[in-house]
């Protein structure tokens, strides 16, 4: 009994062996093959509720979806940013603690955008830049902003924002965040439900950065509402300081913008973040 008990032990073994790496293939195949849905969950949960991936089809390494901006918990507002977003997850370079991520999304641009990704312990680093070609240039329009809640669905922004980049990279770093490269951000005849003048104006916002610090300008390329200023982003809070006035013969149709912008300073109200 004890010799018969010996010789089928080494077969039981191999079984559960077996058993064990078929249990394995298949939960990395359901893994594999796992829905768009679960990242879309992902997002939304590390978005805190702030971005949604809505109807969502494919898989979370192919797939594609319609992106809502939202204001957070609690908020009632939304909006639908244009166009459907389709992404591509390639993890070649998982071994190594990487990834890459392409994403085409032709409502907001014409060229792919990369984004590779490369992790490791308490920290994680990410660069973007086109596909291929050129400078990555897009365009959303600003109603978006809507969805965010206050201020923005105040103060209701309409009009587009073009912008473009060679590559960013970014690092976060013991709790701080490090950015290099540089955005440019053009408003052109950007109008507001607060003014009965149309448009306020034009503006120019850019963010260069090279290593801890982050540079941030805004300027006025015309009026009638004129706006400049300067701040600095160290990676965890942003610092701005700014001034907004309404050209001669406008300040009665910009009244109510000018007071929710900031406190007013002789003829102009000072802005600070």
């Amino acid at each position: 009994m004890t010799a018969a008990r010996r010789r089928a032990g080494p077969g039981r073994t191999s079984r559960r062996w077996l058993w064990l790496a078929a249990l394995l293939g298949a939960f990395w195949a359901l893994l594999w093959q796992a829905p768009a849905s679960w990242l879309a969950q992902g997002v939304w949960r590390a978005t805190d509720h702030r971005l949604l991936l809505a109807q969502a089809q494919g898989t979370w390494r192919d797939g594609a979806a319609l992106l809502v901006l939202e204001g957070g918990p609690g908020s009632r507002g939304a909006t639908l940013l244009p166009g459907t977003v389709r992404w591509r997850i390639d993890l070649g370079g998982l071994w190594r603690g990487g990834l890459a991520l392409h994403l085409d999304w032709p409502g907001v641009s014409t060229q792919p955008l990369l984004a590779r990704l490369q992790f490791g312990w308490s920290r994680w680093t990410a660069t973007l830049q086109p596909d291929s070609g050129a400078a990555w240039q897009g365009a959303l329009p600003l109603d978006l902003l809507d969805g965010l809640g206050t201020p923005w669905n105040t103060v209701a922004l309409r009009g587009q924002a073009r912008f473009a980049f060679d590559a960013v990279h970014l690092e976060s770093a013991a709790g701080r965040m490090r950015f290099a490269g540089r955005i440019r951000i053009d408003l052109a005849d950007v109008a507001s439900r607060l003014s009965a003048l149309s448009p306020i104006g034009s503006y120019a916002l850019s963010v260069t950065g090279q290593g801890a610090d982050a540079q941030v300008t805004l300027r006025s390329d015309k009026g009638p509402l004129l706006l400049q200023g300067q701040g600095e982003w160290n990676g965890q809070s942003l610092r701005f300081s700014g001034t907004a006035r309404a050209a001669p013969g406008s300040e009665a149709a910009l009244g109510n913008l000018l007071s929710i912008l900031g406190q007013r300073e002789g003829d102009h109200v000072r802005i600070a973040i």
